[in-house]
């Protein structure tokens, strides 16, 4: 995803979360990119009127990269899931939440190859 425009500016910071690769493919009759996917959760305490108890209410996201190919995501992956081994946070732009709560990273997979680089596509000949 490429911002054409910006009037303003949505930034998150990646602490933790499951990270997962997803391989490109073809799933009921539509094509899905190679990705990458961080599930995350804040946890907020909420004053329940009814109880009187202080309820803990998970809010959960996903963060999805876009990434060209199979080997880029897994090298993605690999390199955030490291960095919240070693307890970095990742700062990130993106847009809202859509209904399914999904999060479409906006930088290029190039600033997660921390120090890799992504695979180059096989030429044809």
């Amino acid at each position: 995803m490429q911002i054409v425009k910006s009037d303003y500016d949505l930034k998150y910071i990646l602490k933790g979360g499951l990270v997962r690769s997803s391989a490109s493919g073809k799933f009921e009759g539509n094509d899905y990119s190679s990705s990458v996917r961080i599930s995350s959760s804040n946890i907020y305490d909420v004053e329940n009127e009814k109880t009187g108890f202080t309820d803990e209410v998970e809010q959960k996201v996903v963060f999805k990269i876009i990434c060209p190919d199979n080997n880029t995501a897994g090298l993605v992956a690999s390199a955030i899931k490291e960095k919240f081994r070693k307890g970095e946070e990742i700062p990130v732009e993106g847009g809202f939440p859509n209904d399914q709560r999904i999060i479409t990273i906006a930088n290029p997979v190039e600033y997660f190859l921390f120090d890799t680089k992504p695979a180059k596509k096989a030429e044809n000949k």
